[in-house]
């Protein structure tokens, strides 16, 4: 009888407060970056983040004994979360300038663009005739690595706000996790199918 109520008790909330304090450790980084509104900012993005907790919490409750899937909604949110807070540095950076509002439609549409993808994003990693496309992830992320390495060294040295480098950077590997985040949204059913196709 014991072991079964062991069986039966929900698990699925372990990895949650990891969640939140790397959501909480990047939301004050976006916030107080670029200087000035830090509180202005800080209360919008406490309010992003209670709308993912709040989502987090709602899953874990439907998907409590179920923790695969669960652990794989939880892993969607957490990243579209360090992609949220990644990209706002330079859309913040860019206020102002004539690049803002197109920067501000390019990043919604890029997060528009991973969610639309996500089937064909999803089938690379578990179709077993997509491992060539597997491979170029890790080498995107290098190369996304290597990219704003170089970046933030030129720009060290132009007129340009000291720390829009690793504003630009941040952003790239905000934009990557769009596109590793969406896969994990989908159902253990479309997963399947997709491993056939």
């Amino acid at each position: 009888m014991m072991s079964q109520n062991n069986v039966t008790k929900p698990i699925a909330e372990k990895r949650l407060g990891f969640t939140i304090a790397l959501h909480l450790f990047l939301l004050v980084g976006a916030s107080s970056f670029p200087e000035g509104s830090f509180f202005f900012w800080l209360a919008i993005n406490l309010g992003v983040e209670a709308l993912i907790v709040f989502r987090v919490l709602t899953m874990w409750n439907r998907y409590k004994y179920d923790t695969k899937r669960y652990y794989s909604i939880q892993a969607y949110w957490m990243l579209i979360g360090f992609s949220i807070y990644t990209t706002l540095p330079f859309v913040r950076i860019s206020y102002g300038t004539v690049v803002f509002w197109p920067l501000l439609i390019g990043t919604l549409l890029l997060f528009l663009l991973g969610h639309l993808l996500k089937e064909r994003i999803g089938e690379v990693f578990v179709n077993p005739r997509k491992l060539k496309q597997l491979v170029m992830w890790p080498t995107a992320l290098a190369g996304i690595v290597l990219i704003g390495i170089l970046v933030m060294a030129v720009l060290r040295f132009q007129s340009v706000h000291p720390n829009v480098g690793i504003a630009i950077f941040l952003y790239m590997l905000g934009g990557f996790s769009i596109f590793t985040a969406t896969p994990f949204s989908l159902t253990e059913e479309r997963i399947e199918k997709l491993k056939g196709n």
